[in-house]
């Protein structure tokens, strides 16, 4: 198994939200010292709306370390709407052809789509329209990104952020509905210790797991929760039982990203390899 954190440009993370490109060699060299095998940042950080001279400044920056930017999340800003009556569905698609070319090109192999923001049911509108709206975009942003050599992870989220797609087992239908090879789905432990979904549920996903997520208690870095432990163990032996090994993103609240990126991937590694027992 891989292990990385969610930050970056185009992160939500306290410490890095913002920060201009000067941040990123210190980022980068911060994470490689602290183990970490793979980095995940916004697709923000790609400035899929912006020039192609920013985005080869990202790029240049990021090119002299080992350490990749694999997977991408925050995927679909909120005013890409994808659920709704005012779904553009041809702008949408031609912003994700943008980000998802800069994304591959910078190593990407996977993009989360959680974008609760573009793709949150609104106030009166029917659900299982939405829902089938959500289908038919995900089977044409299937086909780009075929095009481009990249997968999409369905990301269940829970029902503070959303009210489309809320536990692993809902999201894994929806994948099975939409039917195409790129899109896959995501299991957040965060999201489903909010809306109380059984660690077995990723069991039950099974092979159409691409990507996961976890965060402690309280979304804040594995080992750093005030009380408690989130089920680190439970939740990785059930994605052993898959036959699942490919990357876990912590993706959460740092107090101190230099001090905790250590010991959170140490923490994580440690449990990956009790859930074998």
């Amino acid at each position: 198994m891989k292990f990385g954190i969610c930050c970056g440009p185009g992160s939500f993370a306290p410490q890095v939200e913002g920060q201009p490109l000067s941040a990123v060699p210190p980022l980068m060299e911060g994470l490689q010292a602290a183990g970490a095998d793979y980095v995940e940042f916004g697709v923000g950080a790609v400035m899929p709306a912006g020039g192609e001279a920013e985005f080869e400044k990202l790029r240049t920056a990021l090119e002299p370390y080992p350490l990749k930017v694999e997977a991408f999340n925050s995927f679909i800003p909120a005013k890409h709407r994808i659920t709704g009556p005012d779904v553009q569905l041809q702008e949408v698609l031609d912003y994700c052809r943008t980000a998802l070319t800069r994304c591959q090109v910078l190593g990407g192999e996977v993009v989360v789509l959680g974008s609760a923001g573009a793709r949150k049911v609104p106030a009166g509108f029917d659900p299982q329209e939405a829902e089938q709206q959500f289908i038919h975009f995900c089977r044409e942003l299937g086909a780009v990104a075929s095009e481009v050599g990249i997968d999409i992870a369905i990301e269940p989220l829970n029902s503070q952020e959303d009210n489309l797609i809320l536990t692993v087992e809902q999201g894994a239908r929806i994948m099975d509905e939409v039917g195409h090879p790129r899109i896959q789905l995501l299991a957040d432990l965060y999201h489903m210790i909010e809306e109380n979904e059984p660690v077995t549920a990723v069991a039950a996903a099974g092979k159409r797991l691409r990507h996961t997520h976890v965060a402690d208690l309280g979304r804040v870095a594995p080992g750093y929760a005030t009380e408690g432990e989130a089920d680190f163990t439970g939740f990785f032996r059930n994605l052993r039982q898959t036959g699942y090994d490919a990357r876990c993103s912590f993706e959460g609240k740092f107090d101190d990203i230099t001090a905790q990126s250590k010991p959170l991937i140490d923490l994580l590694r440690q449990r990956w390899q009790e859930a074998a027992t």
